[in-house]
Protein backbone atom coordinates (compact mmCIF):
# COMPACT_ATOMS: atom_id res chain seq x y z
CA UNK A 1 0.00 0.00 0.00
CA UNK A 2 1.36 3.43 -0.91
CA UNK A 3 1.51 6.29 1.57
CA UNK A 4 -1.00 8.29 -0.49
CA UNK A 5 -3.50 5.41 -0.54
CA UNK A 6 -3.12 4.96 3.23
CA UNK A 7 -3.70 8.69 3.72
CA UNK A 8 -6.89 8.59 1.63
CA UNK A 9 -8.22 5.63 3.59
CA UNK A 10 -7.34 7.32 6.87
CA UNK A 11 -9.37 10.40 5.92
CA UNK A 12 -12.31 8.16 5.06
CA UNK A 13 -12.08 6.40 8.42
CA UNK A 14 -11.93 9.70 10.29
CA UNK A 15 -15.25 10.65 8.70
CA UNK A 16 -16.74 7.38 9.95
CA UNK A 17 -15.37 8.12 13.43
CA UNK A 18 -16.78 11.64 13.36
CA UNK A 19 -20.19 10.15 12.59
CA UNK A 20 -20.01 8.09 15.78
CA UNK A 21 -18.29 4.94 14.51
CA UNK A 22 -16.82 2.58 17.10
CA UNK A 23 -13.08 1.93 16.87
CA UNK A 24 -12.59 -1.78 16.05
CA UNK A 25 -8.84 -1.82 15.47
CA UNK A 26 -6.09 -0.48 13.23
CA UNK A 27 -4.76 -1.80 9.95
CA UNK A 28 -0.98 -1.42 10.05
CA UNK A 29 1.87 -1.99 7.65
CA UNK A 30 5.14 -0.36 6.66
CA UNK A 31 7.43 0.75 3.88
CA UNK A 32 11.18 0.53 4.33
CA UNK A 33 14.13 2.30 2.85
CA UNK A 34 17.54 0.64 2.69
CA UNK A 35 18.25 -0.08 6.36
CA UNK A 36 21.69 -0.31 7.91
CA UNK A 37 21.68 0.19 11.69
CA UNK A 38 23.83 -1.21 14.46
CA UNK A 39 22.14 -3.87 16.55
CA UNK A 40 22.98 -1.89 19.68
CA UNK A 41 21.25 1.25 18.35
CA UNK A 42 18.21 -0.76 17.20
CA UNK A 43 17.83 -2.29 20.68
CA UNK A 44 17.97 1.15 22.30
CA UNK A 45 15.22 2.44 19.98
CA UNK A 46 12.90 -0.48 20.76
CA UNK A 47 13.66 -0.66 24.47
CA UNK A 48 10.95 1.80 25.67
CA UNK A 49 8.21 -0.55 24.40
CA UNK A 50 10.07 -3.69 25.59
CA UNK A 51 10.84 -5.07 22.13
CA UNK A 52 14.63 -4.85 22.32
CA UNK A 53 14.89 -8.64 22.77
CA UNK A 54 13.71 -9.05 19.18
CA UNK A 55 17.05 -7.69 17.95
CA UNK A 56 18.96 -10.94 18.37
CA UNK A 57 22.67 -11.52 17.93
CA UNK A 58 23.64 -13.18 14.67
CA UNK A 59 25.72 -16.32 14.90
CA UNK A 60 28.99 -15.88 12.93
CA UNK A 61 28.39 -19.10 10.99
CA UNK A 62 24.96 -17.80 9.94
CA UNK A 63 26.48 -14.45 8.98
CA UNK A 64 29.10 -16.19 6.84
CA UNK A 65 26.51 -18.36 5.07
CA UNK A 66 24.29 -15.37 4.40
CA UNK A 67 27.16 -13.18 3.17
CA UNK A 68 28.36 -15.94 0.83
CA UNK A 69 24.97 -15.80 -0.87
CA UNK A 70 24.47 -12.03 -0.77
CA UNK A 71 27.81 -10.68 -2.01
CA UNK A 72 27.65 -10.38 -5.79
CA UNK A 73 30.30 -12.55 -7.38
CA UNK A 74 32.12 -12.27 -10.71
CA UNK A 75 31.01 -14.68 -13.42
CA UNK A 76 34.08 -16.91 -13.05
CA UNK A 77 33.94 -17.21 -9.24
CA UNK A 78 32.16 -20.00 -7.36
CA UNK A 79 31.56 -20.08 -3.60
CA UNK A 80 30.84 -23.39 -1.88
CA UNK A 81 30.85 -24.56 1.75
CA UNK A 82 33.48 -27.16 2.53
CA UNK A 83 31.76 -30.47 3.19
CA UNK A 84 34.26 -31.30 5.94
CA UNK A 85 35.77 -28.09 7.38
CA UNK A 86 38.58 -28.30 9.91
CA UNK A 87 37.54 -29.01 13.50
CA UNK A 88 38.57 -25.54 14.71
CA UNK A 89 35.69 -23.76 12.92
CA UNK A 90 31.91 -24.17 12.72
CA UNK A 91 31.79 -22.98 9.10
CA UNK A 92 34.16 -22.50 6.20
CA UNK A 93 33.64 -21.72 2.50
CA UNK A 94 35.92 -22.17 -0.44
CA UNK A 95 36.19 -19.52 -3.13
CA UNK A 96 36.96 -21.10 -6.50
CA UNK A 97 38.13 -19.81 -9.84
CA UNK A 98 36.26 -21.47 -12.68
CA UNK A 99 38.09 -21.88 -15.97
CA UNK A 100 35.66 -22.81 -18.74
CA UNK A 101 36.87 -25.32 -21.30
CA UNK A 102 35.55 -25.89 -24.79
CA UNK A 103 33.35 -28.88 -25.41
CA UNK A 104 32.10 -31.25 -22.73
CA UNK A 105 35.31 -32.13 -20.94
CA UNK A 106 34.16 -30.20 -17.91
CA UNK A 107 35.30 -26.87 -16.53
CA UNK A 108 38.37 -26.80 -14.30
CA UNK A 109 37.75 -25.39 -10.85
CA UNK A 110 40.60 -24.30 -8.61
CA UNK A 111 40.32 -23.22 -4.96
CA UNK A 112 41.83 -19.76 -4.72
CA UNK A 113 40.79 -18.61 -1.24
CA UNK A 114 38.91 -19.52 1.93
CA UNK A 115 36.45 -17.64 4.10
CA UNK A 116 35.84 -19.03 7.58
CA UNK A 117 34.81 -18.34 11.14
CA UNK A 118 38.08 -17.84 12.98
CA UNK A 119 39.18 -20.16 15.77
CA UNK A 120 37.94 -17.64 18.36
CA UNK A 121 34.44 -18.09 16.96
CA UNK A 122 33.42 -14.43 16.72
CA UNK A 123 34.80 -13.07 13.44
CA UNK A 124 35.01 -14.04 9.79
CA UNK A 125 38.44 -14.10 8.13
CA UNK A 126 39.60 -14.57 4.55
CA UNK A 127 42.65 -16.72 3.85
CA UNK A 128 44.54 -18.40 0.99
CA UNK A 129 43.68 -22.06 0.39
CA UNK A 130 45.07 -24.37 3.05
CA UNK A 131 48.58 -25.39 2.06
CA UNK A 132 48.54 -23.46 -1.21
CA UNK A 133 48.91 -20.05 -2.81
CA UNK A 134 45.92 -17.77 -3.18
CA UNK A 135 44.52 -16.50 -6.46
CA UNK A 136 44.02 -12.75 -6.64
CA UNK A 137 40.41 -12.69 -7.86
CA UNK A 138 39.35 -15.37 -5.36
CA UNK A 139 41.12 -13.63 -2.47
CA UNK A 140 39.44 -10.33 -3.34
CA UNK A 141 36.02 -11.98 -3.31
CA UNK A 142 36.76 -13.77 -0.04
CA UNK A 143 37.67 -10.42 1.53
CA UNK A 144 34.34 -8.96 0.37
CA UNK A 145 32.44 -11.89 1.88
CA UNK A 146 34.31 -11.56 5.18
CA UNK A 147 33.67 -7.81 5.34
CA UNK A 148 29.95 -8.25 4.71
CA UNK A 149 29.66 -11.13 7.20
CA UNK A 150 31.38 -9.14 9.94
CA UNK A 151 29.06 -6.23 9.19
CA UNK A 152 26.01 -8.51 9.55
CA UNK A 153 27.21 -9.64 12.96
CA UNK A 154 27.08 -6.08 14.29
CA UNK A 155 24.36 -4.51 12.12
CA UNK A 156 20.75 -5.05 11.04
CA UNK A 157 19.84 -4.63 7.41
CA UNK A 158 16.45 -4.32 5.71
CA UNK A 159 15.47 -8.00 5.88
CA UNK A 160 16.45 -8.20 9.56
CA UNK A 161 14.28 -5.22 10.55
CA UNK A 162 11.42 -6.51 8.37
CA UNK A 163 11.50 -9.78 10.34
CA UNK A 164 11.51 -7.79 13.59
CA UNK A 165 8.46 -5.80 12.45
CA UNK A 166 6.54 -9.02 11.79
CA UNK A 167 7.54 -10.27 15.25
CA UNK A 168 6.33 -7.01 16.82
CA UNK A 169 2.96 -7.28 15.09
CA UNK A 170 2.59 -10.88 16.26
CA UNK A 171 3.46 -9.83 19.82
CA UNK A 172 0.67 -7.24 19.55
CA UNK A 173 -1.79 -10.02 18.56
CA UNK A 174 -2.00 -8.72 15.00
CA UNK A 175 -3.60 -10.88 12.31
CA UNK A 176 -2.79 -10.68 8.57
CA UNK A 177 -5.26 -9.00 6.26
CA UNK A 178 -3.61 -10.58 3.20
CA UNK A 179 -2.56 -14.22 2.82
CA UNK A 180 1.01 -13.18 2.08
CA UNK A 181 1.20 -10.62 4.85
CA UNK A 182 2.09 -6.97 4.42
CA UNK A 183 -1.01 -5.59 6.15
CA UNK A 184 -2.17 -6.58 9.62
CA UNK A 185 -5.17 -5.86 11.81
CA UNK A 186 -4.36 -4.92 15.42
CA UNK A 187 -7.00 -5.22 18.15
CA UNK A 188 -7.87 -1.94 19.92
CA UNK A 189 -5.75 -2.61 23.07
CA UNK A 190 -2.59 -2.93 20.93
CA UNK A 191 -3.09 0.15 18.74
CA UNK A 192 -1.58 2.58 21.23
CA UNK A 193 1.68 0.61 21.37
CA UNK A 194 2.04 0.73 17.59
CA UNK A 195 1.46 4.49 17.59
CA UNK A 196 4.08 4.97 20.32
CA UNK A 197 6.56 2.98 18.24
CA UNK A 198 6.29 5.37 15.31
CA UNK A 199 9.25 7.67 16.21
CA UNK A 200 11.55 4.70 16.82
CA UNK A 201 10.52 3.03 13.57
CA UNK A 202 11.06 6.21 11.62
CA UNK A 203 14.54 6.50 13.09
CA UNK A 204 15.16 2.96 11.84
CA UNK A 205 14.17 4.25 8.34
CA UNK A 206 10.81 2.50 8.46
CA UNK A 207 7.66 4.34 7.39
CA UNK A 208 4.85 2.91 9.55
CA UNK A 209 1.36 2.93 8.03
CA UNK A 210 -1.71 3.13 10.26
CA UNK A 211 -5.38 3.19 9.28
CA UNK A 212 -7.92 3.41 12.08
CA UNK A 213 -10.87 1.09 11.45
CA UNK A 214 -14.40 1.91 12.61
CA UNK A 215 -17.54 -0.19 12.55
CA UNK A 216 -18.93 0.51 9.12
CA UNK A 217 -20.33 -2.76 7.70
CA UNK A 218 -17.53 -3.30 5.17
CA UNK A 219 -14.90 -2.65 7.84
CA UNK A 220 -16.49 -5.14 10.22
CA UNK A 221 -16.55 -7.75 7.46
CA UNK A 222 -12.84 -7.26 6.72
CA UNK A 223 -11.88 -7.33 10.40
CA UNK A 224 -13.99 -10.41 11.14
CA UNK A 225 -12.63 -12.29 8.15
CA UNK A 226 -9.02 -11.54 9.07
CA UNK A 227 -9.37 -12.43 12.75
CA UNK A 228 -11.44 -15.56 12.15
CA UNK A 229 -9.17 -16.83 9.36
CA UNK A 230 -6.03 -16.39 11.48
CA UNK A 231 -7.54 -18.12 14.51
CA UNK A 232 -8.93 -21.00 12.46
CA UNK A 233 -5.53 -21.47 10.81
CA UNK A 234 -3.92 -21.73 14.25
CA UNK A 235 -6.58 -24.25 15.34
CA UNK A 236 -5.93 -26.33 12.21
CA UNK A 237 -2.19 -26.44 12.99
CA UNK A 238 -2.92 -27.49 16.57
CA UNK A 239 -5.20 -30.29 15.33
CA UNK A 240 -2.40 -31.55 13.09
CA UNK A 241 0.03 -31.40 16.02
CA UNK A 242 -2.41 -33.28 18.23
CA UNK A 243 -2.72 -36.11 15.71
CA UNK A 244 1.08 -36.28 15.54
CA UNK A 245 1.28 -36.39 19.34
CA UNK A 246 -1.20 -39.27 19.46
CA UNK A 247 0.44 -41.32 16.69
CA UNK A 248 4.15 -40.49 16.92
CA UNK A 249 4.46 -38.98 20.37
CA UNK A 250 5.75 -35.52 21.25
CA UNK A 251 8.32 -34.23 23.73
CA UNK A 252 7.05 -32.88 27.03
CA UNK A 253 8.39 -29.38 26.34
CA UNK A 254 6.67 -29.35 22.92
CA UNK A 255 3.37 -30.37 24.51
CA UNK A 256 3.79 -27.66 27.16
CA UNK A 257 4.36 -25.03 24.48
CA UNK A 258 1.12 -26.01 22.77
CA UNK A 259 -0.81 -25.86 26.04
CA UNK A 260 0.54 -22.32 26.51
CA UNK A 261 -0.23 -21.44 22.89
CA UNK A 262 -3.86 -22.39 23.52
CA UNK A 263 -3.93 -19.81 26.34
CA UNK A 264 -2.61 -17.23 23.89
CA UNK A 265 -5.29 -18.10 21.33
CA UNK A 266 -8.06 -17.76 23.92
CA UNK A 267 -6.67 -14.33 24.84
CA UNK A 268 -6.51 -13.34 21.16
CA UNK A 269 -10.10 -14.44 20.56
CA UNK A 270 -11.12 -12.24 23.49
CA UNK A 271 -9.22 -9.28 22.04
CA UNK A 272 -11.16 -9.64 18.79
CA UNK A 273 -14.54 -10.31 20.43
CA UNK A 274 -15.80 -6.93 19.20
CA UNK A 275 -15.54 -7.99 15.54
CA UNK A 276 -16.04 -11.75 15.77
CA UNK A 277 -19.74 -11.30 16.59
CA UNK A 278 -20.91 -14.65 17.88
CA UNK A 279 -17.87 -16.59 16.66
CA UNK A 280 -15.54 -15.73 19.53
CA UNK A 281 -17.20 -18.13 21.99
CA UNK A 282 -17.19 -20.97 19.46
CA UNK A 283 -13.48 -20.49 18.79
CA UNK A 284 -12.72 -20.29 22.50
CA UNK A 285 -14.61 -23.54 23.14
CA UNK A 286 -12.70 -25.34 20.39
CA UNK A 287 -9.33 -24.08 21.63
CA UNK A 288 -10.09 -25.12 25.21
CA UNK A 289 -11.06 -28.61 24.02
CA UNK A 290 -7.73 -28.78 22.18
CA UNK A 291 -5.92 -27.54 25.26
CA UNK A 292 -7.53 -30.27 27.39
CA UNK A 293 -6.40 -32.88 24.86
CA UNK A 294 -2.81 -31.62 24.87
CA UNK A 295 -2.91 -31.49 28.67
CA UNK A 296 -3.98 -35.15 28.80
CA UNK A 297 -1.13 -36.05 26.44
CA UNK A 298 1.22 -34.12 28.70
CA UNK A 299 -0.07 -36.04 31.73
CA UNK A 300 0.39 -39.33 29.92
CA UNK A 301 -3.31 -40.18 29.90
CA UNK A 302 -3.81 -40.06 26.14
CA UNK A 303 -7.00 -38.90 24.48
CA UNK A 304 -9.18 -39.63 21.53
CA UNK A 305 -9.01 -35.89 20.86
CA UNK A 306 -11.80 -33.40 20.22
CA UNK A 307 -14.20 -34.33 17.45
CA UNK A 308 -15.02 -31.02 15.82
CA UNK A 309 -14.55 -29.43 12.43
CA UNK A 310 -12.63 -26.27 11.77
CA UNK A 311 -15.48 -24.23 10.30
CA UNK A 312 -17.01 -21.87 12.85
CA UNK A 313 -19.06 -19.61 10.61
CA UNK A 314 -22.41 -18.40 11.88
Amino acid sequence: MTSSAASTLSRSQRRVAAAGGRHIGDIVGWNTERINVSREDARKLLEPEKFEHLIVDMDPATALSRAAGEVKRPANILVRPFSRPNVDTPASFGVYLQNKNDGEKGDSVVCGARCRVDSGGNRIVSLPPEGGAGLEAALAHAENIAAHANHLITHCETRDISNVLVAIVKALSGVPIRNRGGLYLLPPPSCGTWKRLKPALEELRVEPLTIEMHDAPDNLAVAKSAAQSALESDIAELLTDLEKAKTDGMRQDALSRRVQFCNELVAKAELYRGVLAGVSDKITTKVKELQDSFQRQLSGGGSSGPSFSIAVND
